[in-house]
């Protein structure tokens, strides 16, 4: 593992894919779970229901389209367009946490901020994101831990360049048969850092998941 001087670059890509498409999904996510939870319409529901079927579609299903269309746009092998493909697979997830979270918190607070003079952007910057810090901050290591191990999309979108450790780890596998010492070696620094993340904040992460459960 020492004498591979590549490590270093895989680390990085694969912390900028995970926290960037991360960050990127809570962005579009927060806005939207606010909308559906605090202004829904009669179509709401129909579109929750839609987004989480998006995750149960098989990724080789929409494997060639999207190929094609990074190819055209130069996104293939770049972090860009995974930071860009992680955000769309994850984003239903994001929202549907983030919904059930934001369902908990009255809408009496949201409202007497606006009596206030609040605006739209700084009622949910403010008033609504603090309040659901505990949901959001576990909203956040879940899509990390799914974004740093995520193994389709990184072996068929990447080459080199932007290659995490997921391709990292199956560089291993040859035709000759799979290195199991520099593999498991390989596997062992991949994991590290999520077992480390999560060993810290555990205690933020079941206070998220168990948020508005008990009342």
């Amino acid at each position: 593992m020492q004498t591979r001087s590549d490590y270093g670059r895989h680390v990085m890509n694969s912390v900028v894919i995970a926290f960037g498409s991360t960050f990127l999904g809570l962005l579009i996510a927060i806005p939207a779970a606010w909308s559906m939870a605090f202004a829904p319409t009669k179509r709401t529901k129909d579109v929750l229901m839609w987004m989480l079927s998006t995750k149960m579609l098989p990724p080789v299903g929409v494997l060639l389209p999207i190929y094609l269309m990074f190819r055209d746009f130069g996104l293939l092998d770049t972090r860009t367009g995974l930071v860009v493909v992680m955000t769309l697979i994850n984003l239903p997830i994001i929202v549907w946490m983030l919904y059930t979270y934001f369902k908990e918190i009255p809408g009496d607070i949201l409202e007497a901020a606006r009596m206030d003079g609040a605006s739209l952007a700084k009622e949910i910057v403010y008033v609504l994101t603090p309040m659901a810090i505990p949901g959001i901050a576990s909203t956040l290591l879940l899509n990390i831990i799914m974004a740093w191990n995520e193994a389709f999309w990184t072996l068929n979108l990447t080459a080199a360049k932007a290659a995490p450790l997921t391709a990292f780890i199956a560089s291993y596998s040859s035709p000759e048969g799979l290195f199991w010492a520099k593999l498991s070696a390989a596997s062992t620094l991949a994991i590290a850092p999520i077992l480390i993340i999560g060993w810290f904040s555990q205690k933020q992460l079941v206070r998220g998941l168990t948020f508005g459960a008990v009342k």
